[in-house]
């Protein structure tokens, strides 16, 4: 299971994506591989249909942080 994203997680990175859906509450990190807005985690994988925008994280102060290591998360327990 991943562990919880802390604080300082969200100080650290300016620019984060989340899923364009109105539903959306959990900032990801972003793939800095990726061409487009994607997160570092699986999710987009996981939602094909999904599409992903980048904004920025203090923003957002009321969503969820991923939880994921890849993303905002520590490591898998």
């Amino acid at each position: 299971m991943s562990q919880p994203a802390t604080p300082e997680a969200r100080t650290d990175v300016e620019i984060g994506v989340r899923n364009r859906s109105q539903f959306a509450d959990t900032l990801h990190r972003q793939d800095s591989d990726a061409d487009e807005p994607r997160p570092a985690c699986p999710e987009a994988e996981y939602r094909e249909d999904a599409e992903f925008t980048d904004v920025p994280v203090a923003a957002y102060p009321t969503y969820d942080l991923c939880g994921n290591p890849e993303c905002f998360g520590r490591e898998w327990r």
